[in-house]
């Protein structure tokens, strides 16, 4: 059997408190990135003009959470800053709109999130995200940066850590699901009460 883009293949464990966190940890997380972006327009000869005019590399590289989810492409300076230039737009709406949609999937259940295989992309691009955030806070910017251990930053390395975990949790269980051809039941999730 072939899953469809609605077939479940994961769920996340919101309960006790942990939808709202990683809710709230989004929400962060969107607001920062979406700073990268000029002012959205309808209209889309304006959005283009918008996008030609406004350039993120500088608000990006004062953001070391966001240095580090825009790396370097380019060996030299000049070459990353036009490729920055040219493409920070594009990544930050996509990791945007990622956004929206695990939001939008966590505000719809209590407790077990269904996630579609449609959305597993979302969900990973997000979860994967996440990680380099917070793992700024512990090793700084820098691409190849190792943190330096202590116990004052055990909170955060359990997070890192507990992150890693979905993501992880959510790829075996996509493969699982793809190789099994079988979905999660969908009537073992109840939707949020409105």
């Amino acid at each position: 059997m072939t899953l469809e883009a609605d077939d479940i293949v994961w769920a996340f464990d919101g309960r006790d408190g942990r939808g709202d966190g990683l809710r709230n940890m989004i929400e962060l997380y969107a607001a920062q990135v979406g700073e990268l972006l000029p002012t959205e327009s309808d209209d889309a000869f304006e959005q283009i003009v918008a996008d030609l005019a406004d350039d993120p590399t500088n608000r990006m590289l004062g953001n070391p959470r966001l240095v580090r989810l825009f790396p370097p492409a380019m060996p030299a300076a000049k070459d990353s800053d036009d490729f920055w230039r040219d493409s920070i737009h594009s990544q930050a709406r996509a990791r945007v709109a990622a956004a929206r949609g695990v939001v939008e999937d966590l505000d719809g259940w209590d407790g077990y999130v269904p996630v579609p295989l449609g959305r597993v992309d979302d969900w990973a691009k997000v979860l994967g995200a996440l990680r380099l955030f917070w793992y700024t806070e512990l090793a700084g910017p820098e691409r190849l940066a190792q943190p330096e251990a202590t116990d004052a930053d055990s909170g955060l390395h359990d997070l890192i850590e507990w992150l890693g975990y979905l993501l992880e949790d959510l790829m075996e269980s996509r493969d699982t699901c793809l190789r099994l051809g079988a979905s999660l039941d969908p009537m073992d999730f109840e939707p949020a009460d409105d």
